[in-house]
């Protein structure tokens, strides 16, 4: 039975602990989150002639560097933290439905609830300041020249509410991003405490699936996100790279365990099957159908055997994979919608 040990566990985070206070749902506090931090941006753009400068037409809203990088910054910083809060909601719920399979089931659910949505308070510390790198990378790959960081006149306010706020949206991020690793692992870990596999009926490892798929679809709302800014196209294609490839792994990582159960127990009831076959009376202790044992025919085991061998060793079902298809075209339509968004916020501000 494998475990994940989490060293220098530490009570949840001050954004956790403030989503769990604030009486909505998380989706409203990132709401109001971005909702404060464009009425900032706009208030400095204002301030400081950015949106004097749209508004002459020198530059279109999406062409106006500064306006896209506050944008897009502000989106980012209320998102991030509030994927990382459902993606914790997640695990807890799926974890609970998951507690009565596990050997031997858990005598204090709310307990180890709790016990999963805890991260290594070193790791997520960690993975906050290589979040914040994704800063500085940030600027040099969209101005490529490493001596602009160095004329005063690079430096204003819109600039600089785009590299603080940017920089509690890498911190976000590098959270998020091994949060979801995390919660993966884990989820990959308990595999090893399902106290029995039922080929017959594999809708009880759902919980597996449902982990993957939502912390896929928060990777592919990112993206989307993202893609607001695919104007800096090198920029774009490669966190474009990222998230997609992140987004798949994390549809796979919380199922590898299962995945490796759910194949070690489909050849072993196959071995028992091929052994009754044979004529081994013994052959099916031990079974799912030991049961009715006495009363199966040759035809009947040809027919289970032909039955277990279309078994699917991942537990996605086509439902699962259509959804996931689903979740693929969000960018897509972000992508889209951008376009009219750019439009609209346009022609409000001539």
């Amino acid at each position: 039975m494998t475990q994940t040990k989490v060293d220098h566990e530490a009570p949840l985070s001050w954004s956790e602990r403030f989503y769990q206070k604030v009486p909505v749902a998380p989706v409203w506090v990132g709401v109001g989150i971005v909702v404060g931090l464009l009425i900032v941006f706009l208030a400095i753009s204002w301030a400081f002639g950015g949106i004097a400068t749209v508004r002459a037409g020198e530059a279109g809203l999406w062409e106006y560097r500064e306006a896209r990088l506050g944008i897009l910054v502000a989106l980012l910083a209320g998102y991030l933290p509030t994927a990382r809060r459902y993606v914790a909601l997640g695990a807890e719920k799926n974890l609970a439905d998951l507690l009565p399979l596990l050997d031997p089931p858990s005598r204090e659910p709310d307990a180890a609830q709790r016990r999963v949505g805890l991260l290594d308070a070193r790791a997520v510390r960690k993975a906050g300041f290589l979040g914040i790198l994704i800063v500085p990378i940030t600027a040099l790959s969209i101005d490529r020249d490493p001596a602009l960081f160095l004329q005063l006149e690079y430096y204003g306010a819109e600039q600089g509410f785009a590299w603080i706020v940017g920089a509690w949206m890498g911190w976000s991020l590098g959270v998020f991003v091994y949060a979801t690793l995390a919660y993966a692992r884990r989820f990959s870990d308990l595999a090893g405490q399902v106290e029995r596999i039922d080929l017959l009926d594999l809708r009880t490892l759902a919980p597996f699936t449902r982990q993957g798929l939502r912390s896929a679809l928060l990777w592919l709302v990112l993206l989307s996100l993202v893609s607001l800014n695919a104007v800096d196209l090198i920029w774009f294609s490669t966190i474009a790279v990222i998230a997609l490839v992140g987004g798949t792994a994390a549809l796979i990582l919380p199922v590898r365990g299962i995945h490796l159960r759910l194949r070690q127990a489909k050849r072993a009831e196959l071995g028992r099957v091929h052994a009754a076959i044979r004529g081994d009376p013994g052959a099916l202790s031990g079974s799912l159908i030991s049961r009715h044992g006495a009363s199966l025919g040759l035809s009947d085991l040809l027919a289970y055997r032909s039955f277990l061998e279309s078994v699917r060793e991942w537990p996605f079902d086509a439902p699962t994979m259509l959804r996931f298809a689903l979740y693929l075209a969000i960018p897509l339509g972000s992508w889209l919608g951008g376009a009219f968004v750019e439009r609209l916020l346009g022609a409000a501000l001539d």
